[in-house]
Formats: C-alpha cells, sequence, structure tokens
C-alpha cells in the first residue's frame, strides 16, 4: 500500500493529490460559455463569500500500467484564508494539512513540514489547490482557460502555459454546480491513459471549523 502513497517532492505530490480516475462528469451536452467574464465575477463573488468548505470526496485513479483503478475515499476541509486539510480515510489514513506558512504531510506517526513561502514547488501547489477550491484559479496568468456549460454546471477547461507544469498535467478540468457554484469534480489528465477525477459531496459550505482540524495532532 505505501507504495501508492505520495512521494514528498514538488509536483509528484500534486499530481497525487489532484491525479485519480476514468468517469464521465455532468448531465448533457456542454456548450461554450459566451459571456466568460461573468462567470469570471460570479465565481470571484462567490469566493470572496465563502469563508469554510467541508466536503467528502472519492478519488479514482487509473494508470496505464495497472488493470484496477485506485480508489481512496476521504475528508476534505478549507478555511479562510489559507487553511486547508486534505485527509485520506480508505484504504490507509494520510492527511495533508496546509495552514500558516505550512505544507505538512502526516503519514501514520510520521510528519513532515516544509515551508510555503521558501519553497518555490510547494508554494505553486498551495495557490493551485487554493485557486481550485475557491474558483479564483480562473484569474490566473498561468492557464489558457475555457469556459463550458450544461443545464446542470460549469465546465472551466485549463491547460497549463508553463512547460514544467505541462509535464504533471496536459491539463485540467474543473466541474461547478450551477446552484451554488461550489467545486463538483476536479479531473487532471497527465497522459493519454493516465488521469484522476475527484468527486466532492456532503458538502458543507460557511459552517464552523474548530482550529485543530488544521494541526497534525487531529
Amino acid at each position: 500500500m505505501r507504495a501508492h502513497r505520495i512521494k514528498l517532492a514538488g509536483t509528484s505530490i500534486l499530481s497525487y493529490i489532484l491525479l485519480s480516475s476514468l468517469t464521465l462528469v455532468g448531465s448533457g451536452e456542454f456548450t461554450p460559455v459566451e459571456d466568460l467574464d461573468k462567470l469570471v465575477e460570479q465565481l470571484n463573488n462567490h469566493a470572496a463569500n465563502t469563508r469554510s468548505i467541508q466536503s467528502r470526496f472519492i478519488q479514482k485513479k487509473q494508470l496505464e500500467f495497472l488493470d484496477e483503478t485506485i480508489v481512496s475515499k476521504g475528508r476534505f476541509w478549507f478555511r479562510k484564508e489559507n487553511s486547508l486539510r486534505w485527509a485520506y480515510d480508505e484504504p490507509y489514513e494520510y492527511a495533508i494539512i496546509i495552514s500558516g506558512g505550512k505544507f505538512q504531510i502526516k503519514d501514520g506517526e510520521k510528519v513532515s513540514a516544509y515551508d510555503i513561502e521558501s519553497n518555490t514547488a510547494f508554494r505553486e501547489i498551495n495557490d493551485l489547490i487554493i485557486g481550485m477550491v475557491r474558483g479564483s484559479v480562473m484569474e490566473e496568468d498561468k492557464f489558457d482557460i475555457k469556459a463550458f456549460e450544461n443545464e446542470q454546471q460549469y465546465l472551466v477547461k485549463l491547460v497549463p502555459r508553463d512547460i514544467n507544469m505541462r509535464s504533471v498535467s496536459s491539463n485540467m478540468e474543473i466541474y461547478f454546480d450551477k446552484e451554488d457554484l461550489t467545486v463538483a469534480e476536479i479531473m487532471m489528465k497527465e497522459s493519454e491513459s493516465d488521469y484522476t477525477v475527484i468527486t466532492f459531496f456532503d458538502k458543507q459550505i460557511n459552517e464552523t471549523i474548530p482550529d485543530p482540524v488544521f494541526t497534525t495532532g487531529y
């Protein structure tokens, strides 16, 4: 099982956190969004009014060299400004915690900590994860962005402009529920055959999250 855990090196952490499965997302055919600026404004307004997010998630990862899909389950917490906990409960316990300028990884009793500001790779990872969750990633100038919609969802497609980021993911797709503009799914494609989908459910918005959630002792 440990062979599937996160390798403690810049972009490989991002690929594991956000890269995981083969599913069809949304309902109905997507068509281009006519007014992209309006959508960006809507997502920004929602982000400004979102103090916290709690959710369960299912992560599915498909790799070409494996015959089976790797399925993980867990819980996710986000609190303004930049506190985040990504905790895997199944098939093993593992947590990624971002808080107080630190990027921490808890693997059983082992804890590894990294300073976000002094490490460019971890700073990029931090900004990307927070931007995806809050919807503010559409303001980033690091991606070529296209937006689509159907009756239920918006689909934002991001293609990294940086060659180093493209080596981690050739493109990303973020699905927002139209009803509340929260992130429903994140899909990242590492190659034509290796990709991931993370599906969020049981979402709670602006509920109080205790401080200990964003510590390694929780």
